[in-house]
């Protein structure tokens, strides 16, 4: 009964664990760059610790590309934040997520569900893809 127990609550755990991983959101990719992204809470296991919007990029081109960005969110149509311009290189075929690759912007919010009402809203300011000149070998 305690094994049954123990694994009964390792699945329980783990579904929720996983599920903060996903980027299940996205928007309309834009010249061969897929864009999800995600809102959770910064601390997992800290429903007070500070919001956060999560991208990852995904660059779907055969080629490189330098991709230029700035993205903004706005509540009741007043400007809470504004990302600067942020410049990355994506390899042809590949991702950057999240944390690792800095495309990690604080909310100052507690609500994860901050973008699930009409009042908030995140947009791209600025989003210039440049296709990079591939070096022969």
């Amino acid at each position: 009964m305690k094994y049954v127990l123990a694994i009964f609550s390792l699945i329980i755990i783990s579904t929720g664990v996983f599920a903060q991983f996903g980027y299940k959101n996205s928007l309309e990719t834009k010249e061969g760059i897929e864009i999800k992204y995600k809102v959770v809470h910064e601390k997992f296991f800290d429903n007070k610790s500070p919001v956060q919007l999560r991208l990852k990029l995904k660059n779907t081109n055969d080629y490189s590309v330098n991709l230029n960005f700035e993205i903004e969110y706005q509540i009741d149509f007043t400007k809470k934040y504004q990302s600067g311009e942020i410049t990355l290189e994506i390899p042809r075929k590949s991702a950057k997520t999240g944390k690792m690759h800095g495309l990690v912007f604080e909310i100052n919010s507690t609500d994860k569900n901050v973008f699930d009402s009409d009042d908030a809203e995140w947009i791209f300011t600025i989003f210039e893809v440049e296709r990079l000149k591939e070096l022969e070998n």
